[in-house]
């Protein structure tokens, strides 16, 4: 007898929960309310917030393609990648044109070194013309394009990036070390201020202006840019490591 009650109690415990959930969804302007407080709280870096606030949404929206982006951004930032890769798999079952779920599924093979699947995903969210940051997808296809040394495919990338956004100082500073492989270090050289003017903190646009000024042989103003790079630069990165070096090279003054 004692069983049953047990049983019985436990069944009304998630029937009422169920039914909890049920009224909670029919509430679409406290589940929209929800969904912006979990995004606010992933733009804070609150991320377990931001986690528990989303899956109350899934809950509610599971044919939200909307969500499993989140959801994927989320995870991401936890770094809990194949999490992140599976939620924005299923937002894009659910919307294949989803342009900022190509994008960040595109980064993601991109990290990877992955570089044919990054492109596909790219061309999609690049090529969709509603997508407000195209301008970044296009960037992100001519950076994988110039690694492959495919440069006129590079070239047009970032033009097109350049044409949706004349100000995106990473295409300017990725469209620099195109012209210095095209030896067009004249153009390089301009692309690399046009970077700075733009974004003054950028230690890539720094470094790789510290190569041109040592490539002829300007010392003084080499040591400052690669300076700068070690300022701005996270101190294990690509930028921050090569200008370490080349600081010791150069025998700089240490910034």
């Amino acid at each position: 007898m004692r069983k049953i009650l047990i049983l019985l109690a436990a069944v009304i415990l998630v029937s009422c929960a169920g039914s909890k959930t049920k009224n909670v969804c029919k509430n679409t302007e406290y589940i929209k309310a929800i969904k912006d407080k979990a995004i606010d709280e992933f733009n804070r870096a609150n991320y377990q917030l931001a986690l528990e606030d989303m899956l109350t949404v899934k809950d509610c929206e599971a044919r939200d393609p909307e969500v499993y982006y989140w959801l994927g951004r989320i995870y991401y930032a936890r770094v809990e990648k194949e999490k992140a890769r599976t939620n924005l798999e299923q937002a894009l079952s659910l919307n294949p044109q989803y342009p900022e779920a190509n994008e960040f599924m595109g980064m993601m093979f991109l990290e990877e070194g992955k570089y044919d699947q990054a492109i596909s995903y790219l061309k999609t969210a690049a090529t969709n013309d509603r997508y407000r940051l195209a301008y970044q997808a296009w960037n992100s296809l001519g950076w994988i394009y110039l690694q492959q040394g495919k440069l006129q495919d590079a070239e047009a990338a970032f033009a097109r990036s350049l044409a949706l956004n004349p100000n995106f100082c990473w295409a300017h500073c990725n469209l620099g070390e195109l012209k210095a492989k095209q030896k067009n270090y004249a153009a390089a050289y301009a692309s690399y201020q046009k970077a700075l003017e733009l974004c003054p903190d950028l230690p890539r646009a720094h470094r790789l202006l510290g190569l041109e000024y040592t490539r002829q042989g300007k010392r003084q103003p080499a040591c400052t840019e690669f300076g700068l790079a070690l300022k701005y630069a996270a101190p294990d990165s690509e930028d921050g490591k090569s200008s370490q070096e080349y600081l010791k090279v150069l025998n700089c003054p240490q910034p």
